[in-house]
């Protein structure tokens, strides 16, 4: 829930109307909040996405649910409860949102006398620098730009216009930020890669001449790192949104309207094509390529290019249909090393027919050696 003031309660009538919406039930229902549907409250809106998830409406207490309208045929077992119907439910619900929990206003503080600001610093009309950033030398920062407390934008750093630095993030010196871009609390985008050489017994450290360059439309989520290139830029594309800690090593490229999604982790030189999702916890080695449109599933491990529009899972990644076979065929494993017993021991009894068909004989009947016959013998 956003901390801004709440409006004037709605009547689910007239959420319906701003919302264009079908409404099935009382559409005089007060509502003052909003919320999950676990943990709505009688006078909370809510929704649900699709069918499966309508059977959580009848432990929830809350009374008017946004609902998509593919579900209309399935709710006459809620005759309780207030349903309003368009074609996406999330979308509609989080307009109202907007109304009943509206975000603050943007502050107008300027430059605050508790920031730091280099003298050669040049900072756009209509931008805050909130207390206790530090701006240096020969910094621009373009206009409508908000840079929160605890910021620190080294020197020689370019800011577009329309960006947010939340608090605690760090720009080391000599990065290019785009428009219109956000970057949450306590990233940190240009420190050296993890780069070394064995010399003498001992870890040289590599130095790191490039830059970061984050394009227009990013926004990079909580305590991701972002490190600068060895030489020339490591590359944010444009559109790409990046998940809360995610690590991108020196000399990435990565392209536009990308999802990396949380603790994806990417080593030097990764390079992706466009609309390339990456899944939580999926590891990246260097030098590697993901073409256009691939989908990496949570937790692969990728060590070869994977060529575009295919999805990939496992460690190592593969085809997802040739890694599900290999999945199945391990959760098999306890029946097929029963299976295996039982054919070694079929096989036995068979080598022991075919040494000696008489025994083989008698240890299928059960019949014992004629003490005349052994004497005959």
């Amino acid at each position: 829930m956003n901390g801004g003031t709440a409006r004037r309660s709605l009547t689910a009538g007239e959420i319906a109307e701003i919302l264009d919406a079908v409404v099935l039930g009382d559409p005089l229902r007060t509502i003052t909040g909003v919320d999950v549907v676990d943990r709505a409250l009688e006078s909370d809106i809510s929704f649900v996405g699709d069918a499966k998830n309508l059977p959580r409406v009848k432990q929830s207490k809350c009374k008017v649910i946004v609902a998509p309208l593919v579900v209309k045929d399935e709710l006459s077992a809620y005759t309780d409860r207030t349903f309003l119907l368009v074609p996406e439910a999330e979308t509609a619900l989080l307009s109202i949102a907007g109304i009943l929990r509206p975000l603050r206003a943007r502050p107008r503080i300027g430059v605050s006398p508790d920031a730091v600001v280099d003298a050669t610093a040049q900072i756009g009309a209509n931008t805050n620098i909130h207390p206790l950033a530090v701006i240096g030398r020969d910094v621009v920062v373009g206009h409508s730009c908000e840079i929160q407390s605890g910021v620190v934008v080294g020197d020689g750093c370019v800011v577009g216009d329309n960006v947010t630095l939340h608090a605690n993030t760090v720009l080391y010196h000599d990065i290019i930020i785009g428009n219109h871009v956000t970057i949450h609390a306590a990233c940190v985008i240009g420190a050296d890669g993890f780069g070394y050489r064995f010399v003498n017994g001992g870890h040289e450290r590599l130095p790191h001449y490039g830059t970061v360059r984050i394009c227009d439309n990013v926004e990079i989520g909580a305590g991701t790192t972002i490190d600068r290139a060895k030489i020339g830029e490591t590359v944010i594309g444009s559109g790409t949104r990046i998940d809360n800690q995610v690590m991108i090593a020196h000399n990435c490229q990565i392209g536009r309207h990308n999802l990396l999604v949380g603790q994806v982790g990417l080593a030097g030189s990764v390079t992706t094509g466009d609309f390339v999702v990456c899944a939580g916890q999926v590891g990246i080695a260097d030098h590697v390529h993901l073409g256009d449109g691939a989908i990496i599933g949570a937790k692969a491990g990728v060590h070869r290019d994977m060529p575009g529009g295919q999805t990939y899972l496992g460690s190592p990644a593969g085809p997802v249909a040739e890694t599900t076979r290999q999945l199945m065929a391990l959760r098999r494993l306890p029946e097929i090393r029963d299976t295996v017993r039982k054919m070694e021991k079929e096989l036995e009894g068979l080598r022991v027919r075919l040494q000696d068909p008489a025994s083989g004989l008698r240890a299928e009947t059960g019949v014992k050696p004629d003490s005349r016959d052994s004497a005959a013998a």
